[in-house]
């Protein structure tokens, strides 16, 4: 299934690809807003595309071969200044889109899978990078290793699980017997320890466990702030930054992120309530469902 861009239309249009000279897209992922940019900028203009995640770089290799205007690179948007600074001192618009591929979801023919979904009997990684280090952190190493209380916290607080205790109590009873290693067995685990009403849910009961090890795994949120900083730190005089959430603990950090610089008189927000998704955007990409674009215009430098 191939990747599909959300607000793609409205990112492009805050953005405006055609006016300035240097751009990044901070999420690469699939190359959604990377190919929308590059249609619409000017033949001397750059576009730094960053990704974590080394294959999804490689992919953008293939695909866009031979533009010399695309810079590619890997690795984490949290260092974003020092990623961008060797192709130009400032840029004129920079975007984030914080939602997840569908190639990481669903890995292409041949690929590895790293355990962000329950559909498929994946191993419990969850990492955004294609090769962990060594002593990098796994979903693994969270659910075999982490007290009962941490894990219950980082359920409540990043997947707003109300069945918390429940499912981080039946993860160390489980773990005392066999460590849980792969994606089917820890939803077993979670679909079995809360009530039989939650299990008729829509939502798999699992999800929102999902969700809460992927953000701590890959320490998201801090992330996001660190790259909101970096970006505003490179972003010019009249620059635009725009960023793609789809949980409320994105949105909450970048509307305070924007907030805070609009007090100072430093910025202009672009965006009085968040952009959504539009009907017809939404039947084709039910993902789309709880995006919000949020936007913001550099007044002045400190």
């Amino acid at each position: 299934m191939a990747h599909i861009p959300v607000l793609l239309n409205e990112a492009i249009k805050i953005l405006e690809p055609e006016r300035g000279r240097a751009f990044i897209d901070a999420t690469a992922d699939g190359g959604g807003h990377t190919e929308e940019i590059l249609k619409r900028m000017n033949a001397n203009a750059i576009l730094v595309a960053v990704d974590r995640d080394e294959s999804a770089i490689e992919r953008l290799k293939n695909r866009f071969f031979g533009d010399s205007r695309l810079k590619l690179v890997v690795g984490n948007f949290r260092n974003l200044k020092s990623l961008a600074k060797n192709f130009s001192k400032v840029y004129d618009g920079i975007i984030f889109d914080l939602g997840m591929s569908s190639d990481q979801l669903n890995p292409p023919a041949g690929g590895s899978g790293r355990g962000f979904s329950f559909k498929k009997d994946e191993p419990l990684l969850m990492t955004y990078e294609t090769k962990p280090g060594p002593n990098q952190l796994t979903a693994a190493s969270v659910i075999n290793s982490w007290p009962e209380e941490k894990l219950a916290e980082i359920l409540k607080d990043y997947g707003e699980e109300r069945h918390a205790r429940r499912i981080a109590k039946a993860i160390v009873e489980e773990r005392r017997r066999l460590k849980i290693l792969s994606t089917l067995r820890l939803a077993e685990i979670v679909s079995r320890a809360v009530p039989a009403l939650y299990r008729r849910n829509k939502l798999h009961p699992a999800t929102r466990t999902f969700q809460a090890l992927r953000i701590a795994v890959n320490d998201e949120l801090g992330t996001l702030e660190e790259g909101l900083d970096g970006a505003w730190q490179i972003i010019a005089i009249g620059g635009r930054i725009a960023v793609i959430s789809f949980h409320s603990l994105e949105d909450r950090i970048v509307k305070n992120f924007f907030r805070d610089k609009k007090s100072k008189g430093e910025a202009k927000i672009l965006t009085k309530k968040p952009l959504r998704s539009a009907d017809e955007e939404v039947k084709i990409n039910p993902r789309s469902r709880s995006a919000k674009l949020r936007a913001i215009i550099k007044l002045r430098n400190v």
